[in-house]
């Protein structure tokens, strides 16, 4: 299966805007099988009874597993997760709406259909489908626009179903030919798509999937059902059958920043270059934007794009590389600032906010640890200083789970980035058995796991005075030391700069930490309480903008 993209906007409600809440489409979920006698007993009056109500009701057939069903054998895992969801306590059974009814289809009549109808959803949603070429995978796009205000633990189901499957001879054991809408596929999972927590009128979503066909009989049966479910009581808010009505925009100008990638949960290179997807969601093709970032409250720039952007269009933007200081808590911000010139429609989607830390220091040894799956030859490792420089390296491996160890020595004042990458795409963990990596020095895990894809980065420091000059070095000083119960550290500088300090051991492990705090241009003096520090030797790491100092200093006691 292919990937999927979730868009969600969130607008601002002027006074004037006016909804109202929508037709309801009843979603009748049956657990039914081809060798369950009863099911063959209840399913001719149940499909006649939901034929007679296609424009009122829609209905998903799970093939279950009781007995021999080649249907149910075909998706297994998602039709057993469904039951499992409701609880199904034999077949054939029915749920309408989630929690609205719940029991035999002979149960089911007119009079239930004609009252859950008439009750208002707040959802509109529209589903369309399209076969690749080779008309050996289906693509599915699914919008739901909020019409009133909703909230709950909102969850979005698009499910593929085969709308008729005929055999000439009965499947199974209870003599049915005939079966309709089968439950093929669920997208991405059985899981569905997780929405916001509330929704106001105007809000919307956007799913897009794709799914390479299997275990279909005939594709011209193919069809969508996409319904919107709150997973805390069960109740299905609102579903609807894929329509040949074209989707289109909700708003005119509507630009979508999503996908953020090529960016590390922590730094200690103060440069980065992200990537993002920028996306239109609106029904004016957009020629030009224009695109805001910064790192915590450091100057703002700007990215230029210019480009034809359809409905649903794609751009991937790298911007160029982002030079920053380093603190203990940062964030990226990006967001766009125009469309074509103008303003956005809304602005709750145009806005990706990334939230990362400072690297972990390390002692002067650090130790890799790679336990193999059962194609060690897949697995790679190295440690690489900022110049590029390799500083040590590991595989390709011979031994199936065997557990890899290597010491490697570091210089101080220097930034590292470690790398563990799997040819095969798929980790250490699990498709080919389990493995495990952890880089670490001395108690401090730097990074650790199993599952990933093709590779793992992370950075790492060792604090020192390496590459300060005599100038840099005379205005930071620390004083007594020895010290006991306190020291002084002062510093001078030209600007304002926002000042950090942290205390590690010579191990690597942060003992201190105080509040970054802003200080202006001259002479400045921080005292550092050193009563919870047992005796022995620390590094002390001063950063100021963008420079950082380092120096020791004992305690004694």
């Amino acid at each position: 299966m292919k990937k999927f993209n979730l868009i969600v906007g969130i607008v601002l409600i002027f006074s004037f805007s006016v909804y109202s809440q929508s037709q309801r489409l009843v979603l009748f979920e049956e657990f039914t099988s081809a060798s369950c006698s009863w099911c063959a007993y209840y399913n001719p009056g149940f499909n006649t009874l939901l034929n007679n109500n296609a424009d009122k009701c829609t209905s998903i057939k799970y093939q279950s597993n009781f007995g021999y069903d080649p249907m149910y054998n075909h998706n297994p895992n998602e039709s057993s997760a469904r039951a499992s969801y409701y609880s199904v306590p034999g077949y054939p059974d029915v749920v309408m709406d989630g929690n609205a009814f719940h029991g035999s289809p002979g149960s089911v009549n007119q009079s239930m259909i004609n009252t859950q109808s008439a009750i208002p959803s707040p959802f509109e949603i529209t589903v369309n489908q399209q076969f690749s070429p080779g008309n050996d995978s289906i693509y599915v796009t699914m919008l739901g626009k909020a019409t009133a205000a909703v909230s709950g633990l909102l969850v979005a189901q698009c499910v593929i179903i085969e709308k008729h499957i005929h055999f000439n001879s009965p499947p199974g054991s209870n003599g049915e030919k005939d079966f309709y809408n089968v439950m093929k596929k669920m997208l991405p999972s059985a899981s569905g798509t997780t929405l916001p927590a509330s929704f106001e009128a105007g809000d919307y979503f956007i799913l897009q999937f794709a799914w390479k066909l299997a275990n279909v009989y005939n594709n011209s049966e193919l069809s969508v059902i996409g319904f919107v479910q709150d997973n805390q009581y069960k109740t299905i808010y609102q579903s609807a059958n894929t329509t040949s009505t074209p989707i289109t925009g909700v708003y005119q100008n509507d630009l979508e920043l999503s996908g953020l990638s090529n960016v590390l949960p922590s730094y200690c290179e103060p440069s980065f270059a992200p990537q993002f997807r920028l996306q239109n969601n609106g029904t004016v093709p957009i020629s030009s934007a224009q695109i805001t970032y910064r790192v915590n409250d450091e100057p703002e720039a700007t990215y230029q794009y210019s480009g034809n952007l359809g409905f649903l269009d794609k751009a991937t933007i790298i911007l160029p590389a982002i030079n920053f200081n380093i603190h203990t808590s940062n964030t990226l911000k990006i967001y766009g600032t125009s469309i074509n010139g103008i303003q956005d429609d809304y602005r709750k989607n145009d806005t990706i906010t990334y939230a990362f830390a400072m690297a972990t220091p390390a002692g002067t040894t650090a130790s890799v640890l790679v336990k193999t799956d059962n194609k060690p030859e897949e697995t790679t490792w190295e440690i690489k200083d900022l110049h590029g420089n390799t500083v040590a390296s590991g595989g390709p491996y011979t031994q199936s789970s065997h557990t890899y160890t290597t010491s490697v020595n570091l210089d101080l004042g220097t930034c590292y980035k470690f790398g563990i990458y799997d040819a095969g795409g798929n980790g250490v963990c699990c498709t080919n058995g389990m493995g495990f990596y952890k880089l670490s020095s001395g108690s401090t895990i730097i990074v650790a796991g199993t599952a990933f894809s093709d590779s793992v980065t992370a950075q790492f420091f060792t604090p020192g005075n390496v590459g300060l000059t005599e100038a840099d070095a005379a205005s930071f000083s620390v004083y007594p030391n020895p010290a006991w119960q306190k020291a002084f550290i002062t510093f001078t500088h030209a600007v304002n700069e926002q000042v950090s300090v942290q205390v590690y051991d010579l191990q690597g492990a942060e003992m201190l930490n105080l509040p970054v705090k802003e200080y202006a241009s001259g002479q400045h003096q921080i005292e550092l309480n050193c009563s919870a520090l047992k005796s022995g030797v620390y590094m002390i790491r001063l950063a100021a903008g963008s420079k950082v100092f380092t120096q020791k200093i004992t305690i004694s006691r």
